[in-house]
């Protein structure tokens, strides 16, 4: 008997995963249900490419709606599923019926961190995670003037690149230091100087208290100190949430995230999880943990594809790498580092290079490289023979 595999979410780790099942031969059914009309697309050139405008919708798209039909994959784009009846063993849709599933795989992603002080609500208030949000702000930064991002992470120091070219750029951090749960202080300070050369002004230790404005558009930031900071727009970007709602009101175990074992499995047997979502043992960390990459939704689901075909288990134990561009630096890390870790400077040259590796009892964990894309992947090949 065939079995029927069900995916909830159609992003990255989706898409992938309902291709990644036909290649390894899944021979039954596979539905793939998501909340856009978009066919799945890449999130990483929102920031970049597509929102300075020289990558098109059709450049973001992940496979064509016809190879996806070619794999036998059945589509259900715009749909949101109201529930899991565990119990059923089905998917049931906002108004469209249910799916059975002999295997559910939950690759629902990650929301954006809202930020729950006045003024949240105003017009210009940005936050990038799909098309039309990037076309929002695209739109908005040509009106020109002033753009404060608030949250000095990977996103919007990408963004804070591009706004520049349309008037000033200033990036609030609440932290002290920008980037310090994902990288080491060298790492960091080496970015924000570079941002710093660019005009781009950086401010830690920024605490909000509310956003000003006037005829229902922002029109500055409130600190703690007293001062109005004045802003044509906001960009927001202060981290992301797991999308574990389903999951928790079906009753699997979560807690910041969908609990999954090391193969990827829920406190259900016929239910996974992957992806941005998912929070797993990592060996990297030495923690449960989500991780946010592209990497991770991908390598995710091909290891869980090719274990459901074969009938084989094993843990995920992939090395996670991340990167991100900003202007003319290229980070890439590749390892997982917590921020107790020490760090050691291994190079530091011409053009933004620097390489630093991160120590954790005596061994490194993980390597940091700013435009050393060879450092990069011989991190990456020497991690992975760590666990080989």
């Amino acid at each position: 008997m065939t079995r029927s595999a069900v995916i909830i979410g159609a992003g990255q780790a989706g898409l992938t995963m309902a291709t990644a099942l036909r290649e390894q031969g899944w021979e039954g059914e596979i539905h793939l249900v998501g909340e856009e009309y978009h066919l799945p697309y890449q999130r990483p050139p929102l920031s970049k490419g597509y929102l300075a405008g020289y990558e098109n919708r059709e450049a973001l798209l992940l496979r064509s709606a016809e190879a996806i039909e070619q794999d036998g994959v059945v589509l259900h784009l715009g749909t949101s599923v109201a529930a899991i009846d565990r119990a059923e063993r089905a998917v049931e849709l906002e108004g469209s019926g249910a799916l059975p599933y002999d295997v559910l795989i939950i690759a629902t992603g990650s929301a954006p961190r809202l930020l729950g002080i006045p003024g949240s609500e105003l017009d210009g208030v940005h936050a990038v995670r799909t098309i039309e949000d990037a076309d929002r702000l695209r739109d908005d930064l040509a009106r020109g003037g002033r753009t404060v991002f608030i949250g000095a992470g990977f996103l919007n120091l990408e963004v804070a690149v591009e706004a520049l070219k349309h008037g000033a750029a200033c990036v609030l951090e609440v932290a002290p230091q920008i980037l310090g749960r994902v990288l080491s202080r060298e790492t960091a300070n080496a970015l924000q100087q570079y941002h710093s050369d660019l005009g781009i002004e950086i401010l830690c230790d920024a605490a909000i208290t509310a956003l000003r404005g006037a005829g229902g558009r922002v029109t500055g930031i409130e600190l703690a100190n007293g001062e109005v900071m004045p802003a044509e727009r906001v960009v927001l970007s202060i981290g992301a949430i797991a999308r574990d709602e389903l999951a928790t009101a079906a009753g699997l175990e979560t807690g910041g995230g969908i609990v999954v074992d090391s193969a990827l499995r829920t406190s259900d047997d016929r239910i996974f999880a992957i992806g941005d979502c998912a929070k797993y043992p990592s060996p990297w960390a030495g923690t449960q943990m989500r991780v946010e990459s592209v990497q991770n939704a991908t390598d995710q689901a091909r290891h869980l594809a090719e274990a459901l075909v074969s009938g084989r288990g094993g843990a995920y134990r992939a090395v996670p790498w991340f990167w991100s561009i900003q202007g003319e630096r290229r980070l890439q890390i590749a390892g997982i580092a917590m921020p107790d870790d020490d760090a050691r400077l291994v190079e530091q040259g011409d053009g933004g290079r620097l390489v630093v590796e991160r120590i954790r009892e005596g061994e490194v964990v993980a390597v940091e490289s700013i435009n050393a894309p060879a450092a990069h992947m011989k991190a990456r090949r020497t991690l992975a023979a760590l666990l080989a």
